[in-house]
């Protein structure tokens, strides 16, 4: 491709204090390698790739510059840019303050977790083909367990299950979308960009994706983690 369609944004949410998984995740290490330079691997398939900004905690910039330079060095002079950058209370506001600064080229965004380091490119590839047909997208699994509503224990709900999706990242939209969405409801409290996509008036496109892209979250998530790279290598 010509540079004049590199016009896809990646952002790299890594801000997280890892209260629940008890540390601090986005420097774990998964098969000898830093979870980041997994996530860093897939975003650099994309031909359309702009930029790339990796966002963390400001107290942790230094050493998220380190792990992006070993990422680096490894793949030589034909490594991307990677922008390290603090990010702001709440993932949307690290999110809003990184499109802020986007380059001009920039026409869509994505956004990932780095705590799904095992996403796969084909479905990158696939998130980011339907974002250029409707506008906004996100990957997801359907449910494959029974679902109830509780409360103090007890079941308050049955939820249909096939109409229950576990979505993952990364997720995105087109960058007039984006920004229309934060100037309407940016101001409230969004778990993810579908949610504010969707209080917006702008609904993503739920593309399936791969069970493989886990979420690490509690202690022994990257032990599971460790055994899904196994078996790739087997695979």
């Amino acid at each position: 491709m010509t540079d004049t369609t590199k016009d896809t944004a990646v952002i790299i949410a890594a801000g997280g204090a890892g209260l629940r998984f008890g540390a601090l995740k986005q420097f774990l290490t998964l098969g000898g390698r830093h979870i980041i330079h997994y996530s860093l691997d897939v975003f650099d398939t994309l031909s359309e790739l702009v930029a790339v900004t990796l966002v963390l905690p400001s107290e942790h910039l230094k050493i998220g510059e380190e792990v992006v330079s070993q990422w680096q060095s490894a793949k030589g002079d034909a490594a991307q840019e990677v922008l390290v950058v603090a990010g702001g209370d709440r993932r949307q506001d690290s999110v809003l303050c990184v499109i802020k600064a986007l380059p001009p080229q920039a026409r869509y965004v994505l956004v990932h977790y780095a705590a799904r380091p095992l996403v796969l490119a084909a479905d990158v590839q696939r998130v980011l083909k339907e974002i250029r047909r409707s506008g906004a997208a996100l990957l997801g699994t359907p449910c494959a367990d029974s679902i109830k509503r509780v409360k103090d224990s007890t079941i308050v709900e049955e939820l249909p299950r096939d109409e229950i999706w576990a979505v993952q990242t990364p997720q995105g939209a087109a960058l007039d979308l984006l920004r229309t969405a934060y100037a309407k409801v940016g101001n409230r409290d969004w778990t993810d960009e579908a949610s504010l996509l969707r209080a917006a008036g702008i609904d993503p496109i739920l593309v399936a994706g791969s069970r493989d892209n886990v979420k690490l979250t509690q202690p022994g998530d990257e032990a599971f983690a460790e055994a899904i790279l196994r078996a790739r290598v087997t695979r």
